[in-house]
């Protein structure tokens, strides 16, 4: 096993990756009701930006380009409208001191964002990009998905997550990697996530989250330095197939379909909807600050769409409603345009 001071020190795995962590600082007043303002980045010379991968000598593939603009369609409007009105009443109530919404209309690529710059601590969410990792290796080591790995039964970070989506790995046992990535996603479970992390190498982690434009440079354990709209990207690259293959790209996709997690994205959506995501929390115990997210690609037939939401608050339950109810807002708004 990696030495675990590098392991922390360069790929920041500290961060939350598990999903209980409670020590660290969360900076900015977090008691206080924050404003609600629909924010799109500044405009700048080339309103486009682009994600490329480079690596090569005469090609520079384009991951992603994007439109720091935000779309101003009637029905975005209206969505964007409805989801700041209710962000307003439950920061009146104070189930929420924070809250982020990213959307973006996959088929079109109109995209909404409110607080979409604002920056949270990505605890599990983390958890794709390791995916995506073990996925790239796989791409060119097809054989390493079907690697068998004993669990030792050392500790994830010695802490306990908040929420618990399914039992733990069994000390001793051998599972598979491709068993190792359901588990990770599905169930979020730190363990898997560990062993994937030492197969494919705390560097190439880090080499995917710089790939997909994220820096980690100087980040620590106690930093919130995410934000919906970046985190979106890594959803975007899977369904546009732009950076892992198409097949991988079905199959990260597909497994992120398999999650357990019913209580936010997916607890306001019509039963038996399809939803590809991944939900992440952390809480900070001694401020009594809790932050829960949930972001992924919801099939509406003929009209699939991103949606991450990431919240600051005090009450995880609380925290599960809110997303829980934006989710139900966007699918009624959409279903309703779509209808059209």
């Amino acid at each position: 096993m990696k030495n675990r001071s590098l392991y922390i020190g360069i790929a920041i795995v500290a961060i939350a990756l598990t999903i209980g962590f409670t020590a660290g600082r969360l900076s900015g007043d977090t008691t206080s009701t924050v404003p609600v303002t629909q924010t799109t980045q500044a405009p700048q010379q080339n309103p486009n930006s682009e994600i490329r991968s480079g690596g090569y000598k005469f090609i520079n593939p384009l991951l992603e380009c994007d439109n720091y603009q935000s779309s101003q369609l009637n029905s975005i409007t209206k969505l964007s409208a409805d989801i700041q009105q209710y962000i307003s009443v439950v920061q009146q109530q104070q189930k929420v001191s924070l809250v982020s919404v990213y959307f973006r209309d996959l088929n079109n690529g109109p995209w909404l964002g409110i607080n979409e710059n604002e920056n949270y601590s990505p605890a599990s969410l983390l958890k794709v990009p390791v995916m995506i990792a073990v996925l790239k290796k796989a791409e060119t080591e097809p054989e390493v998905l079907n690697k068998v790995i004993v669990f030792n039964g050392n500790p994830d970070l010695g802490v306990n997550p908040n929420i618990k989506d399914g039992g733990g790995l069994i000390k001793g046992k051998s599972y598979k990697v491709d068993d190792l990535l359901y588990r990770m996603i599905a169930y979020s479970d730190n363990d898997a996530m560990q062993l994937l992390l030492d197969l494919v190498s705390v560097n190439m982690f880090a080499s995917v989250l710089a790939d997909l434009g994220m820096d980690i440079a100087n980040k620590s354990a106690a930093d919130d330095f995410i934000s919906v709209k970046d985190y979106s990207s890594f959803f975007r690259v899977l369904y546009n197939g732009t950076y892992l293959n198409r097949d991988m790209s079905e199959k990260a996709l597909s497994i992120l379909s398999k999650s357990t997690f019913t209580k936010g994205l997916y607890a306001g959506l019509p039963q038996g909807t399809l939803v590809a995501h991944k939900f992440g929390e952390r809480a900070y115990e001694e401020q009594g600050i809790r932050q829960l997210h949930d972001c992924g690609i919801v099939y509406l037939a003929n009209s699939p769409y991103l949606l991450c939401v990431m919240t600051r608050g005090k009450d995880f339950q609380e925290l599960e409603s809110v997303v829980a109810e934006i989710s139900r807002i966007v699918y009624t708004d959409v279903s309703a345009a779509t209808a059209q």
